[in-house]
């Protein structure tokens, strides 16, 4: 088994001063290189905190503590000077909304130049060349013209071509895609999600897929980390996740997929909404939305547990008899 080439452990993220909110809570999963790891749940769930955690862009007002290993390096205790060393380098991200993560005031091709000449010390002509190469690479139409184009020059598909072309100029070890597919349409969906399991088993970079949709988490990754309330719920291969839910709140979201089958079929959305951090319920975090509650569930937070290796779930069923 490979060396992990991240390591999280017991990661808890708490934002405010005088009364700090934890928002994430004992966070923990290791990742090898060539691996890939989806991260699923409602919005709401500490999704998109936790990659900013890993990029080490929270922001001030927000604590983390526990541990994230990256390469033999704990990133929660790196100078800034030491993380802009790493992001862009040997970690890359394609940001969720690319409109708002690219820079309005340089052309894309100077963007993707950019951390070449920060990171490798190319000259801007040599950058701007190897940007070209990257446009191509990711299939972008006409890349010479649209490397002289701004940002909201672009359609959202091309522009997360760009962050895409951005994230993976330095072949990173780590590549984190927060929602990399949303407000596409389904063709362009399917071609970003193509280039990025070639660009995957290419490189052989290891990969963490952050999204609402099953159907992309079932494509693209081999384990899945389901979150719910900033707490972890389950954890393990992805095809067993969503064949085998140990957790009610997994089994929850697979019953509210829309199916295809003969005649008519209702679906069976989790009733409610997830709770604000402040309005947690008492017990586990999920008590008050779930079909499975039983008494213990009001009364204690149930623990993490393993049943087989790479497979663990936080219910206090997990492993029991459903009722």
């Amino acid at each position: 088994m490979s060396k992990p080439l991240l390591t999280v452990d017991t990661l808890s993220i708490a934002i405010g001063a005088e009364e700090p909110l934890t928002i994430l809570r004992d966070i923990g999963f290791n990742l090898a290189p060539g691996e890939t790891l989806g991260i699923v749940g409602e919005s709401g769930s500490g999704k998109s905190l936790l990659s900013l955690a890993l990029m080490g862009l929270l922001p001030e007002v927000a604590k983390a503590t526990g541990t994230i290993r990256f390469e033999d390096q704990d990133l929660l205790t790196l100078e800034e000077d030491a993380l802009c060393r790493l992001r862009g380098n040997r970690m890359g991200m394609i940001f969720q909304e690319p409109l708002t993560a690219l820079n309005p005031s340089m052309t894309v091709g100077d963007q993707i130049a950019e951390g070449l000449v920060w990171h490798r010390g190319l000259s801007w002509k040599a950058a701007r060349a190897e940007a070209l190469k990257l446009l191509d690479r990711v299939r972008l139409p006409d890349a010479a013209n649209k490397a002289k184009a701004f940002p909201h020059e672009l359609s959202g598909g091309q522009r997360q071509r760009v962050g895409i072309a951005i994230a993976i100029a330095l072949k990173p070890a780590l590549l984190i895609a927060d929602e990399p597919t949303t407000a596409l349409d389904v063709t362009v969906q399917a071609d970003v999600l193509d280039l990025m399991q070639e660009l995957v088993k290419e490189n052989r970079m290891a990969l963490i897929l952050i999204s609402h949709d099953l159907g992309v988490i079932a494509r693209m990754c081999a384990r899945t980390l389901v979150l719910y309330a900033g707490r972890q719920m389950e954890e393990g291969a992805t095809r067993d996740v969503l064949t085998t839910p140990l957790n009610p709140y997994t089994a929850g979201l697979i019953r509210a997929l829309p199916r295809r089958r003969e005649g008519s079929h209702r679906l069976q959305p989790i009733r409610g909404s997830v709770p604000g951090f402040r309005r947690l319920p008492p017990g586990c975090c999920f008590s008050d939305r779930c079909p499975d509650r039983i008494e213990a569930c009001t009364m204690a937070e149930p623990d993490w547990r393993m049943l087989e290796a790479g497979r663990g779930s936080r219910c206090f069923l997990t492993g029991e008899k459903r009722p």
